[in-house]
């Protein structure tokens, strides 16, 4: 026997945006453009903001605190698990867009030649690492974060493997949400930088990868760059 519930429409609007894609979306008449209209910013979220802000900015001189504005759009977790073509990465608490920490750390690990260095950084098979990165939290705002985003597939049955690309081929549109507002990043040194070298170095190498190579899906189209604040 199959068990159902009806959420009015006023609910709806006040709910978790990710239970709103994974629960309630409908994938025929999906109206997607209806979440960039919800705000994000109610007082749970951003009594929780407040909190890990305020809990970071302890001991300040042994961590990174930065916050940065997206400069355009960001595609955070397009590949996720999604009752629709493309996902999105939000907190599973708040439904606010959340930028994972691994992904940071990845980004950073890339910029960096050295592999001895890599290792020594953020850590390997058979060292731990020397900082860890929690995840980005979305600043709260009045504005929404969510914009409605468009990718448009010119030659589906090309990359489907199913013949080459010609120019009768027909575009297929699909919407997908982006991000925008800004995040605050958090860095935490696990071992001895008495001397602030590493905390510099680490600052440098986060605003310079955030600004330059961005983070997140579709980059080389011009997506996930990060404008640090200070």
């Amino acid at each position: 026997m199959t068990s159902r519930f009806f959420v009015r429409a006023e609910q709806l609007r006040r709910a978790n945006t990710g239970l709103r894609l994974d629960k309630f979306i409908d994938q025929d008449n999906p109206e997607l453009e209806l979440l960039p209209k919800s705000r994000l910013d109610d007082g749970a979220y951003r009594m929780a903001y407040q909190r890990w802000e305020r809990h970071w900015s302890q001991e300040a001189a042994h961590r990174i605190l930065a916050k940065g504005r997206v400069v355009g759009r960001l595609a955070m977790g397009l590949g996720d698990e999604s009752v629709l073509e493309v996902g999105i990465r939000l907190s599973h608490c708040y439904g606010t867009p959340v930028i994972p920490g691994s992904a940071i750390k990845g980004v950073l690990r890339a910029r960096i030649d050295d592999a001895g260095l890599r290792d020594f950084l953020f850590g390997s098979q058979e060292s731990p690492a020397f900082v860890a990165f929690q995840d980005a939290w979305w600043i709260p705002d009045t504005r929404s974060p969510l914009v409605m985003d468009v990718m448009t597939v010119h030659h589906p049955d090309y990359y489907a493997g199913k013949g080459a690309p010609t120019d009768f081929d027909n575009p297929n549109p699909v919407q997908f949400l982006s991000v925008r507002g800004r995040f605050l990043f958090v860095g935490e040194f696990l071992g001895d930088d008495a001397s602030g070298h590493w905390k510099a170095y680490v600052e440098r190498l986060l605003k310079e990868t955030l600004e330059t190579d961005g983070i997140g899906g579709k980059r080389s189209a011009g997506y996930g760059r990060i404008q640090l604040e200070g």
